[in-house]
């Protein structure tokens, strides 16, 4: 008799924590979360006119080390997909303009696998500064983002190139808010 009394509780007892497991087995493999920070600030008596357009500058990496990944063109393209999304891109031709300047201060590819088993381990890391440039060459504002994936699972394989463009939606959205957009 003891025995079937057994073999009913570890029956129950399976029964109340299955849906516990199926959920921490769904979130440990779609989560992927992190820090998000970003801001524009502009001098104190600078405004940017309605309708400002934002230049690409130069990208430059200053992290110090060499990655097998060109960071600064992946930031390039970033910034540029998303101004060009926005319709804040300057084109060329007409209008005010601002150009933005970017220093990739950190990065780190991180990985997946790492961040499933432990958080934090395997962390995605980008962290940019940028200078904001008036048409005669001063300086009038600055952007800092920063972007990780500290944990999470098959979600957030790849995060190594999606953090690009995550960080620059989440620049030029405040951007196009300054900018009158």
């Amino acid at each position: 008799m003891k025995g079937v009394k057994t073999m009913r509780y570890k029956k129950a007892l399976i029964k109340k924590l299955l849906p516990i497991l199926y959920s921490s087995i769904f979130i440990a493999f779609t989560a992927g979360c992190g820090t998000v920070q970003h801001k524009v600030d502009f001098n104190d008596k600078y405004a940017p006119p309605a309708g400002t357009k934002i230049e690409l500058g130069r990208v430059m990496n200053k992290t110090g080390e060499e990655f097998d990944i060109d960071i600064k063109k992946m930031l390039s393209d970033s910034f540029a997909k998303t101004l060009k999304e926005k319709e804040l891109l300057w084109t060329g031709t007409g209008g005010p303009k601002l150009l933005l300047e970017s220093n990739v201060i950190e990065y780190k590819k991180g990985d997946a696998f790492k961040r499933w088993l432990l958080p934090g381990w395997g962390s995605t890391v980008l962290i940019v500064r940028c200078d904001l440039v008036d048409e005669v060459n001063t300086v009038v504002g600055s952007v800092e983002a920063k972007r990780t994936v500290s944990f999470g699972g098959a979600y957030s394989i790849g995060a190594w190139k999606t953090v690009f463009d995550n960080l620059a939606n989440d620049v030029v959205e405040d951007l196009s808010k300054q900018c009158g957009k």
